[in-house]
């Protein structure tokens, strides 16, 4: 039965005739007294007195009212709750492992700062092309990835960021010239990278074939997601990692870390703020303006 006829029952009932509720209910008289029939033929019992000047609910019809008036509230409260949903204020933003780790809890923090009345702020970590897949998908409103000049944003709004700069670091202990180093004075040692499919793996490899040489030459390499560790195992004097200057910044910085230069070595990596093409909500806007501040602030001479 559709709630209409229900809401009918109940202005009739409060209103006392078929004339003054079709009034209320901008309806005809005939339409109200229609739907009461059809009511009555439904529930299989009269629901109105109408033998007096007012027409007023039978046994049954109080019943059918109390009920009514439960299930219409039930609805407007329906309703109601997914009009707040519709105003909720969300963000799903991926992102890749050196960006979260180095920039994403002092961007969200200044972003939260400006936005506290977000509802639903979240980010995940992804290779770039997971990132671009979720974003085609639909399971991300922005992601932000490093990535080589050959990554694929058909169908997607990419803007350009500043660059990130990859970097062979390990500790002074190693006992290398870190003003400049070969290859073959690092293949001897254990290397920590990301994993295959990443840019920073990609670009690592790019090079080392190009100056005729394979990852396989290292002592052994060791694939992590977790920078925590890396830089705990390299503090240790365990090896040798190819990772985001961002992500080892303050090491280097310290001299904890130094960092190991390979004459003629591409270490730049393009990074990139990338959205579906249809239009942006404001909030998604205002995070895109957040990211381009950050970032300028932010930026490394390269």
């Amino acid at each position: 039965m559709e709630t209409q006829y229900l809401r009918t029952l109940i202005m009739v009932a409060e209103q006392g005739s078929f004339s003054r509720a079709a009034e209320k209910l901008h309806l005809t008289q005939s339409a109200v007294s229609q739907r009461l029939k059809n009511m009555e033929a439904c529930c299989a019992v009269q629901l109105l007195d109408r033998s007096g000047p007012v027409l007023k609910p039978t046994a049954a019809g109080q019943h059918v009212l109390e009920v009514a008036r439960q299930i219409i509230a039930l609805e407007e409260a329906m309703f109601s709750g997914l009009e707040r949903l519709a105003q909720r204020k969300n963000l799903a933003i991926s992102c890749t492992m050196a960006t979260g780790v180095a920039h994403m809890p002092d961007l969200l923090h200044e972003f939260s700062v400006a936005h506290p009345d977000v509802d639903d702020l979240r980010f995940l970590f992804n290779t770039p092309q997971q990132a671009l897949d979720g974003l085609r998908a639909g399971e991300f409103d922005v992601a932000i990835v490093e990535h080589l000049c050959d990554q694929d944003f058909s169908v997607l709004r990419s803007e350009p960021l500043p660059p990130d700069r990859m970097v062979f670091v390990g500790s002074p202990q190693l006992g290398l010239d870190a003003a400049e180093v070969t290859l073959e004075q690092l293949y001897p040692f254990k290397l920590f990278t990301r994993r295959d499919g990443c840019s920073c793996y990609d670009l690592l490899c790019r090079n080392l074939i190009e100056r005729g040489g394979n990852i396989c030459k290292f002592s052994y390499v060791m694939m992590s997601d977790d920078y925590a560790l890396m830089c705990k195992d390299l503090l240790a004097v365990r090896g040798i990692a190819y990772v985001s200057e961002a992500v080892v910044a303050r090491y280097l910085r310290s001299g904890e870390l130094v960092e190991y230069r390979l004459e003629g070595f591409n270490n730049v990596r393009q990074r990139s703020m990338v959205t579906r093409l249809c239009d942006a909500s404001a909030l998604l806007q205002d995070f895109m303006a957040c990211t381009r501040s950050f970032y300028l602030k932010n930026a490394v001479v390269l």
